[in-house]
């Protein structure tokens, strides 16, 4: 999906920089194991089990920076006592970077030692006292809120100089960034009061009052088959459609993530790949015209349809070619999608013309975004309706807008 800042900044409450690129890179996954998804859940559930512990934990994008450059530079044999005489300002400097550490460590020490494990994450919580381990190592709480000599900070800068050599920093600062990450997605669970989802294996597609997280006072919906894998949705532009496919699409990813959606209660199957193709753009870069960027993405998720299943949106489909061969190719492309059982294909057009073509399609559920026309206003109820939609809008709002007289000459 394109902007997927946008779904981002709803969980986004990084302490770093560097956090929000591993969050970043969290929500751009594309293949999902189901196992893993489950884990991540419990994990994220672990994390809310510890919120008010997480909440209250603060770190520095200064101070983290300021130890990986400390870090990066640790040489034992330039701290000495010569230096301590003719390079004071280097020995103050280093003097000052070891209070940092121990005190920065020693924080997040405690935050893990106070961190209640759960026996549903024990991978992860074998991790946490890994770390915890860790720490310990370069004698953090032995030295913390102690004023040192010179023979302890030269022991400090010992345990910290055969750490770094041992790379082991390096996954330290792993598992910080996420513990970062899974500390900002709990808080986004938390602030919007989200739920967890089920996964099925009866091919039921269950979501009950779903909403988007951007719309405030946000109509909710529900939708639920067990015997439909397509879903077409019609209706006339500002009623709601592309909200209503981008919710879905939302609490789907979100699911496959393993974190809690915006709806009641969800419960649906679980797909191995997630294709949300929204606002389909020229690829400048490739040479891609409109339509044959839209040939590719419809050819990529073939392919991945030959192994795996997948939960696939296409938002106007085909409309970057003329009506009569995006009619054609648009029925060719529904019907044999939904020959594929174990998937979830989800589709919104203004192709009319191929309701009849369609409708008597076991597999194909069709909905429309509720739409009336009242003396000649149009009024939206952002409801969810059965069925195929009948309202045409364009020459209403072309004359309403008195498009018919500018274009009049005298």
């Amino acid at each position: 999906m394109e902007n997927i800042s946008e779904i981002i900044s709803h969980f986004n409450f990084t302490q770093t920089r560097k956090s929000k690129q591993y969050l970043t890179s969290f929500f751009n996954q594309k293949s999902f194991n189901k196992n893993q998804t489950l884990y991540t859940q419990n994990k994220l559930k672990m994390f809310l089990e510890n919120f008010q512990l997480i909440d209250g934990y603060k770190s520095s994008e200064n101070i983290v920076l300021s130890i990986q450059k400390f870090l990066g530079e640790v040489n034992l044999e330039n701290y000495n006592l010569l230096t301590s005489i003719m390079y004071r300002d280097f020995f103050k400097e280093t003097n000052n970077n070891i209070s940092l550490f121990i005190e920065f460590f020693h924080r997040f020490s405690l935050i893990l030692k106070n961190f209640q494990k759960s026996d549903l994450c024990k991978d992860y919580s074998d991790e946490v006292e890994k770390y915890i381990q860790f720490i310990d190592s370069l004698s953090i709480n032995k030295y913390h809120h102690k004023v040192l000599d010179f023979k302890q900070r030269k022991n400090i800068l010992s345990k910290i100089e055969v750490q770094v050599k041992n790379k082991n920093f390096i996954s330290f600062w792993n598992f910080f960034y996420m513990f970062d990450v899974y500390s900002s997605i709990a808080k986004g669970i938390k602030k919007y009061d989200l739920t967890f989802p089920r996964f099925n294996s009866d091919k039921t597609f269950s979501i009950k009052n779903f909403y988007h997280l951007d719309l405030k006072d946000a109509v909710k919906n529900t939708i639920t088959t067990t015997e439909k894998n397509t879903i077409i949705f019609t209706g006339a532009n500002m009623s709601g459609k592309s909200t209503a496919m981008k919710s879905i699409s939302i609490v789907v990813l979100l699911a496959h993530l393993g974190i809690a959606v915006p709806a009641e209660n969800c419960n649906i199957p679980f797909y191995e790949s997630i294709f949300l193709h929204f606002s389909v753009n020229d690829n400048l870069k490739e040479g891609y015209s409109h339509f044959m960027q839209e040939i590719v993405n419809l050819k990529n998720v073939l392919q991945e349809l030959k192994t795996k299943n997948c939960f696939v949106v296409f938002d106007e489909i085909f409309n970057g070619t003329n009506i009569n061969d995006a009619s054609k190719i648009t029925v060719d492309t529904i019907e044999g999608l939904t020959k594929y059982k174990n998937s979830m294909f989800i589709f919104s057009t203004h192709l009319n013309m191929i309701e009849n073509y369609l409708v008597n399609n076991k597999n194909i559920m069709l909905l429309n975004l509720e739409s009336f026309l009242i003396d000649n206003e149009l009024k939206f109820t952002y409801k969810l309706k059965e069925g195929w939609s009948k309202l045409e809008i364009g020459k209403i709002l072309f004359d309403k807008y008195g498009l018919n007289d500018l274009l009049k000459h005298d």
